[in-house]
């Protein structure tokens, strides 16, 4: 793995284990047992910014692009 590759896959683990733990402060945060919309839109952004660290984007756009150039060739 690359040095950069590294970086990536920490900072990604990091930022989704801060989405978890901000989802699970939010239930002892009054109201108690509920989570507010903002905890969540804030969890939902710091997990599409951690997937995307850890190249759930480049995988998906590799998908993409086979399954197009495929669909060009039919």
């Amino acid at each position: 793995m690359e040095k950069v590759d590294k970086r990536k896959f920490w900072l990604g683990t990091v930022m989704a284990l801060a989405g978890v733990a901000m989802l699970f402060v939010a239930l002892f945060i009054p109201p108690q047992g509920e989570i507010s919309g903002s905890a969540l839109g804030a969890a939902g952004e710091i997990f599409l910014v951690a997937g995307s660290l850890l190249g759930l984007d480049s995988y998906f756009n590799f998908k993409l692009k086979r399954y197009l150039r495929n669909e060009e060739n039919k």
